[in-house]
């Protein structure tokens, strides 16, 4: 009896395993660069517009679009810029360059590549402007921040704030604050 439920499990587990392979292609979510797919997900379009609808919220560039130490992009980076080229033709608007850079000139040069990448791709520069800095949109306070830094993470700091999006009563670690004093009800 024993012997017959172990053949069984094996052939059991030879049948399901071979049968597996028969499902043909799944289907692929990505895009360029890995290529178009002959089986594309019905959920690629919906994907497209919200990727679109980020980058034209956001509206930056940063370090991880650039080769480290120059201001030569990357394909990341060729691939934003591109996408960028499409979507701004009717529109324009301003991108950031999103830098910690403390080199004025490696920062004006970056901006000068995106200007002529962007301009490569056949779009109005008088509607496009370059900046260095943050991209816009709704940031986090400032107290909001320290406390997160020194209490824990966002997800650890979930439900703490009140509905003004400040912090709720308590005190930050003393040492804190920039003047050096002790800053009780951030």
């Amino acid at each position: 009896m024993k012997t017959c439920l172990g053949w069984g499990s094996i052939l059991l587990g030879v049948w399901v395993g071979t049968c597996g392979g028969c499902t043909g292609p799944s289907q692929r979510l990505n895009a360029p660069p890995q290529g178009p797919s002959a089986q594309p997900s019905d959920l690629q379009d919906p994907y497209v517009f919200m990727v679109d609808n980020g980058m034209l919220y956001d509206m930056c560039l940063a370090e991880v679009h650039f080769i480290p130490h120059t201001a030569d992009i990357n394909g990341l980076g060729a691939r934003r810029l591109s996408r960028y080229g499409e979507l701004l033709k009717d529109s324009g608007g301003t991108i950031h360059l999103e830098t910690e850079a403390t080199d004025d000139i490696l920062t004006a040069a970056r901006i000068g590549t995106i200007q002529e990448y962007l301009a490569s791709t056949g779009l109005d520069m008088t509607q496009v402007t370059i900046k260095a800095g943050l991209p816009r949109g709704r940031a986090i306070e400032a107290t909001a921040a320290i406390r997160i830094k020194t209490e824990g993470t966002v997800n650890d700091y979930a439900g703490k704030s009140s509905t003004s999006g400040a912090p709720s009563s308590g005190s930050a670690p003393t040492g804190s604050s920039s003047s050096g004093s002790s800053s009780k009800g951030l």
